[in-house]
């Protein structure tokens, strides 16, 4: 594991001025990520995951948790400055081997979308991506997921979609 990278630890705003605190996400943050993701409703979780799942497996709180700030990376936000939880929105990437692309995932607490959380924390996330030598990512996402569709417009980002896999559109984004 990489040394944790504190330089990315800071207060940020949110379009309607509300300050929350942006930090890489740490192996002890598993509890907040359980939390986070018990906070999310069925469509954000089907939205996210692909599929409905009912809690957060122990495998997937690993992964998230343990990474090594290269080529896996994830940042959380945090609604207070004190650096404590609870988390309300989370974004990584994940470098798969088989497919030589990372992969881009985000999710933001319900009762904090619409703020910019979404659009935050992608941004950063690909930023820190392409600090660390990626100029390409890839996601799956849900064909109805207009919002994704759209942040990363917002974001100014290109993106084409390569092929429907079941349920389910991979893309390929440009950093």
């Amino acid at each position: 594991m990489e040394i944790y990278p504190s330089r990315y630890k800071m207060p940020v705003h949110l379009r309607d001025g509300t300050e929350i605190f942006l930090r890489p996400v740490k192996e002890t943050d598993g509890p907040l990520l359980s939390e986070l993701f018990k906070e999310l409703s069925p469509s954000s979780v089907r939205l996210r995951f692909l599929s409905l799942l009912h809690a957060l497996p122990e495998e997937l709180v690993y992964q998230f948790t343990h990474v090594d700030y290269k080529k896996t990376f994830g940042l959380v936000t945090l609604s207070n400055r004190e650096n404590s939880g609870p988390i309300i929105g989370v974004a990584r990437y994940a470098y798969d081997s088989e497919r030589e692309l990372p992969e881009l995932a985000v999710a933001v607490r319900d009762d904090w979308q619409g703020k910019g959380l979404g659009s935050l924390l992608l941004s950063r996330v690909m930023a820190i991506g392409k600090e660390n030598g990626f100029s390409r990512f890839e996601a799956m996402i849900d064909p109805q997921n207009k919002t994704i569709m759209h942040i990363f417009r917002q974001i100014g980002v290109d993106y084409k979609i390569c092929r429907r896999e079941q349920e389910a559109y991979l893309i390929e984004i440009l950093a």
